[in-house]
C-alpha cells in the first residue's frame, strides 16, 4: 500500500499544472482582487510548495485564511493548505483542514480536489474503506466535462488502486448492492468482473459484465468493459486431454472397442455441453492414443501437461497405464480423472489425481458393510484367490467386517485357475460346524472349586450344580444359561466339551455361517464356485464381487445362485431420468446403443463439464471442485470422492433366481 500511495503522490496532484488551475480558476469570487498583499502572499505559498518547503507553504496559506476577509483566493488557500500539510507528513492536520473546508464551502469547485486529497490521507493511515469513500465522493463531484482531465485520471487511478488491493470480490459484490447511483453501481460491476477474471471465475465474470448492459451511458468505461469482454471471450475456452487405448495401428480387439466406447461417451458429453445455450466456456478435446503402452502414456502425459490450455485429463483407463501418468500430472498440477482404473493407491499419488471408479479396497469394504450393517450377519467366511486383485477385496472385507464386530469363521485361499475347491470348502464346512456346535457343560469328574465359583457367578444356583455333579451330567450350556451361553462361558474361560462333528457327512447342512464372501476373477467362475458350495451343503448367503454381475451366467446357474448379493459400479436403470433420451440421441448419431464403457466415459466427462459450467475452468479451481464432489449422479453410478479422491459409491444387487434387483447403495466414507 505504501508503493500504491507513492504512485498517487507522484502524479499531477503535486505538479504545477494543478497549482496553475488553482491560480487561474477560483471557485467563488467574494471580493475583487485589489488587495495586492493577498495575491502576493498566495503566490509566495505556491513558490514554497513547489520548492518543497511544505511546512512554510502551509503556514503561508493559513495566514491568508486567518488574516484576510473572504476573497477569490480563500477556497484555493484552504485546499493548498491541506495539500502542503499532507506533503509535509502532517496527515492528521491535513485531514482536519480538508474536512473543515468541505463543511464550510460545500459548493466550491475545489471540493473534488479536497475529497481526493482527503482520500490520500486516509490511505496513508490504512483506512481503506474511508479512503475508497472519499475517492468515490471526489469522482461523484466531477461532471462529464472533467472526463480525461488530470484530476479525473488521478481520482480513478486512486479508486482502482484501493479497490484492487484492499477489497475482495465478495466485498466488491456488497458494494454493488449498496450503491445507490448508476455511476457507482456500474463502476463496481466492472471492478467485480475484473476480480472474477483474475480469479478465473469466467462464468461469474460474464454475469457481471452482462449486468452492465443495464447502463447504456457508460462512456468513461466503454473501452475497459470491451477489453474485459474480449478477455472473457478469450478465456471462454477450455481444453481437456483424453488418454484412451484407441489402438489405431492394430486390428479390431476388445481393448480397441473399449477405448472407442469410452471416447464416444466423452465426446457426446462435450457436444451436449457446447450446444447448451447457457454454456459460457466452450470445451475442446485433445485426444491421444495410449496404445496401452506405459512408455507411450508417459510421453503423451508430458505433452498434455505442458499445454497450458489443458485444464484436465480424462484417462488412462487401465491401472498399469494410469500409474505411468499420475506422477507427472500431479507434479504439474493438472487434474487427472481415470474413469475405470480400480487399483489401490492410484489417487494417493497426490491432490490432482482422481479415481471415478471405486478401488478394490472400497469394494471389499462395501460388501462387508452390506453384510454386517444391512443384513445383520454376525458369522462370515471368505473364499478367494490369493494371487489376483480379488485378494485385496477379500482382505478389505475381512478388515471391515472385524471392525464392525462380526466374526470371521474361516478364511480360505486358492490359486488362480483352481477348479476343485474341495480342501477349502471342507475347511469352511468344518469351521462352520464347529462354530454352530452347541457347547456342553460336563459335571463328570467333579469340577474344581474355581470353575464352580465361575458357574455360580453366571447365576447357576449351587444346589443345581451339586445335583448335576452327583449324576455326572453333560448338558447343553444353553439349558443353563440361555441363548447367550457361549458368549458367557467364553468370557469366563469355562471349559466345555463339543458334540461329535462329522464333517464328511454332507447330508448334514452347515448352518453356522451367515454369509460367505467369494470375490472371483471372471464371470465364468460363477458356476464352478457356486455349485461346489451347494455340493458341500453350506447353507449360507453368497456375497460376491462385481464379476458376479453377469445375467447369462447367473441364469445358467440359477439353481446354485438363488441367494447371491454382489456389488457393482455400472448398474443402469432404464427409468432413470434422462437416460431414455440419452440412448435415443446416442443411437441416432452412432447407430448403436451405448455400452457400459460408453457410460464410464460419458459420466466422467459430464462430471467435469458440470464443474466447468459452474466456473471452475482452471486446473486449480477444477481440482478443488472435484475434491468437493460428494454425490454426482451419473447414468452408470453415483460418483463422490472420499478423502483419498476415490469414488466411494457402490450399489448392491441381489439375484433371487429370476431377476436382479438393487437392494442397497453403500457410501464408504
Amino acid at each position: 500500500m505504501r508503493n500504491l500511495l507513492g504512485g498517487y503522490l507522484s502524479k499531477a496532484f503535486v505538479s504545477s499544472g494543478i497549482l496553475c488551475a488553482l491560480v487561474l480558476g477560483p471557485a467563488i469570487v467574494w471580493a475583487q482582487l485589489d488587495d495586492g498583499d493577498v495575491e502576493q502572499l498566495f503566490r509566495t505559498g505556491l513558490d514554497e510548495y513547489e520548492s518543497g518547503q511544505f511546512r512554510e507553504a502551509a503556514a503561508t496559506f493559513d495566514r491568508i485564511i486567518r488574516n484576510f476577509p473572504l476573497n477569490g483566493r480563500t477556497t484555493a488557500a484552504h485546499v493548498m493548505k491541506g495539500k502542503a500539510q499532507f506533503s509535509a507528513g502532517q496527515g492528521l492536520e491535513a485531514a482536519r483542514a480538508l474536512r473543515a473546508f468541505l463543511q464550510a464551502y460545500p459548493l466550491s469547485l475545489y471540493t473534488a480536489d479536497a475529497e481526493y486529497l482527503l482520500g490520500l490521507t486516509q490511505l496513508r493511515a490504512q483506512r481503506y474503506e474511508m479512503a475508497m469513500r472519499s475517492f468515490l465522493e471526489s469522482w461523484q463531484r466531477l461532471d462529464s466535462s472533467a472526463i480525461g482531465t488530470r484530476l479525473w485520471t488521478d481520482v480513478m487511478s486512486a479508486l482502482d488502486g484501493v479497490v484492487d488491493s484492499a477489497f475482495s470480490s465478495a466485498q466488491v459484490r456488497t458494494l454493488v448492492d449498496e450503491s445507490r447511483s448508476t455511476r457507482r453501481r456500474s463502476y463496481f460491476w466492472m471492478k467485480l468482473a475484473e476480480k472474477q477474471i483474475a480469479e478465473a471465475r469466467i462464468v461469474s465474470a460474464t454475469t457481471s459484465l452482462d449486468s452492465l448492459s443495464r447502463y447504456p451511458t457508460l462512456l468513461p468505461f466503454a473501452d475497459r468493459i470491451n477489453a474485459l469482454k474480449a478477455r472473457v471471450e478469450q478465456r471462454g475456452m477450455a481444453k481437456i486431454g483424453v488418454l484412451v487405448p484407441l489402438m489405431r495401428r492394430e486390428e479390431a480387439s476388445a481393448v480397441k472397442e473399449l477405448g472407442t466406447d469410452i471416447l464416444e461417451g466423452i465426446q457426446f458429453a462435450v457436444d451436449e455441453h457446447n450446444t447448451d445455450p447457457s454454456t459460457r466456456t466452450k470445451v475442446t478435446l485433445d485426444v491421444r492414443d495410449t496404445e496401452r503402452d506405459p512408455l507411450v502414456v508417459t510421453r503423451l502425459t508430458s505433452d498434455l501437461t505442458a499445454d497450458n490450455e489443458i485444464v484436465a485429463i480424462i484417462g488412462p483407463v487401465f491401472s498399469a497405464t494410469v500409474s505411468a501418468a499420475v506422477g507427472l500430472a500431479n507434479a504439474r498440477g493438472v487434474p487427472l480423472i481415470t474413469p475405470t482404473a480400480n487399483s489401490i493407491g492410484i489417487a494417493a499419488v497426490g491432490p490432482y489425481i482422481f479415481q471415478a471408479n471405486p478401488d478394490y479396497e472400497i469394494r471389499g469394504r462395501a460388501m462387508a458393510r452390506f453384510a454386517v450393517q444391512k443384513k445383520g450377519y454376525e458369522r462370515l467366511a471368505v473364499l478367494a484367490p490369493i494371487d489376483t486383485y480379488a485378494k485385496y477385496m477379500a482382505e478389505a472385507f475381512v478388515g471391515e467386517a472385524l471392525r464392525l464386530g462380526a466374526k470371521i469363521v474361516s478364511e480360505e485361499w486358492y490359486q488362480r485357475g483352481t477348479t476343485d475347491f474341495t480342501p477349502q470348502l471342507r475347511n469352511i464346512r468344518k469351521a462352520g460346524m464347529l462354530d454352530e456346535a452347541r457347547p456342553m457343560l460336563s459335571f463328570a469328574g467333579r469340577p474344581g472349586r474355581e470353575e464352580i465359583s465361575r458357574l455360580v457367578r453366571l447365576g447357576i444356583p449351587p444346589r443345581t450344580i451339586d445335583s448335576l455333579m452327583s449324576r455326572s451330567s453333560v448338558i447343553p450350556a444353553e439349558d443353563l444359561l440361555g441363548k447367550n451361553a457361549k458368549r458367557l462361558i467364553d468370557s469366563l474361560g469355562i471349559r466345555t466339551v463339543q458334540t461329535e462333528i462329522n464333517v464328511d457327512s454332507l447330508e448334514l447342512p452347515v448352518l453356522g455361517i451367515d454369509g460367505l464372501y467369494a470375490p472371483i476373477n471372471a464371470p465364468e467362475e460363477i458356476g464352478v464356485v457356486a455349485s461346489q458350495i451347494v455340493y458341500f451343503n453350506i447353507k449360507t448367503a453368497l456375497l460376491g464381487s462385481g464379476e458376479w454381475y453377469n445375467v447369462s451366467e447367473l441364469d445358467a446357474n440359477k439353481r446354485y445362485c438363488t441367494n447371491v448379493s454382489f456389488e457393482t459400479d455400472n448398474h443402469v436403470s432404464s427409468d432413470q431420468p434422462g437416460y431414455g433420451s440419452f440412448v435415443d440421441s446416442f443411437f441416432e448419431r452412432h447407430k448403436k446403443r451405448p455400452t457400459k464403457n460408453t457410460l464410464y466415459g460419458y459420466d466422467a466427462a459430464k462430471m467435469i463439464l458440470s464443474l466447468i459450467h459452474s466456473g471452475a475452468s482452471t486446473r486449480e479451481t477444477l481440482a478443488k471442485a472435484l475434491a468437493a464432489i460428494e454425490s454426482f449422479q451419473g447414468f452408470h453410478s453415483k460418483i463422490g470422492f472420499s478423502a483419498g479422491r476415490v469414488n466411494r459409491w457402490l450399489q448392491i444387487l441381489h439375484f433371487d433366481g429370476e431377476q436382479i434387483k438393487v437392494v442397497d447403495e453403500v457410501n464408504i466414507q
